[in-house]
């Protein structure tokens, strides 16, 4: 490792700060559920999800795949981060993703039928499209959007939080990346080590883990597949939020 990465975060009054890590919808939330629950396991931290019934004391690492935050998990000492993605990016993965999930795994809402789509599913609505270009304004509109509009609430962040690009995580061989994210919440140093072990098995380019949630996981993919309508479609709904987010213009 460079000298210019972060030791792990340093106690305040003896106790280590909380960690907590939000993600959105299609921005690595499977990945971070699967490196930590196993560094969790492993190494002794207590792990909470939404959903689950724990007290504020009771955990050491909370994540919130919707990026919600309840006052309770931003009290006293902590440190934070949430996974983003460029949102040109959730709209091609989630439309593709949504056009394909099987019944009985996870996401199992794509298959309910609703009022607002005819009585279809939102998989069979998005089936129904002539084109990919349809897709993917289908989903620019619905859960790709809804996603957006959660994402952007973190333009701006409080100063426990650091932003962390799904872009970032998924290219990160060397696993800087990683450490960074590891030392920042408070991964003790002794663990980072194993952890950073862990963070390799679980990534897709350790060629060990094979998943339906994750597609490819490439960068970019948006200049593919955006056409010059799309692009302003986005543009229109959305303004600038991939520049405030850090990612480039088209």
């Amino acid at each position: 490792m460079t000298e210019d990465l972060p030791n792990p975060a340093p106690e305040a009054s003896g106790e280590r700060p909380k960690m907590v890590v939000g993600t959105f919808h299609k921005t690595g939330t499977w990945l971070m559920i699967g490196i930590f629950s196993r560094i969790c396991k492993e190494l002794g931290y207590r792990m909470w999800m939404r959903g689950t019934e724990k007290t504020r004391d009771e955990w050491d690492l909370f994540l919130d795949p919707l990026s919600r935050f309840d006052p309770c998990h931003l009290e006293g000492n902590f440190r934070g981060t949430v996974v983003i993605r460029d949102p040109r990016d959730v709209i091609i993965s989630g439309a593709f993703y949504h056009s394909r999930l099987k019944k009985g795994q996870n996401d199992a809402w794509v298959h309910l039928p609703s009022p607002a789509y005819d009585g279809m599913t939102y998989q069979e609505k998005l089936n129904s499209l002539p084109s990919d270009e349809a897709r993917f304004a289908f989903e620019m509109d619905n859960m790709g959007g809804r996603t957006i509009e959660r994402m952007q609430r973190f333009v701006s962040l409080r100063p426990e939080f650091r932003l962390t690009r799904f872009e970032d995580l998924v290219t990160d061989e060397e696993l800087f990346e990683f450490h960074r994210v590891f030392a920042w919440l408070g991964i003790r140093g002794e663990h980072l080590g194993p952890a950073l072990a862990i963070a390799y098995a679980q990534s897709l380019f350790s060629g060990r883990r094979r998943t339906s949630h994750i597609r490819s996981g490439q960068p970019q993919q948006w200049r593919e597949h955006f056409t010059p309508a799309l692009h302003a479609r986005f543009r229109e709904k959305f303004g600038d939020v991939a520049e405030r987010l850090g990612y480039p213009a088209a």
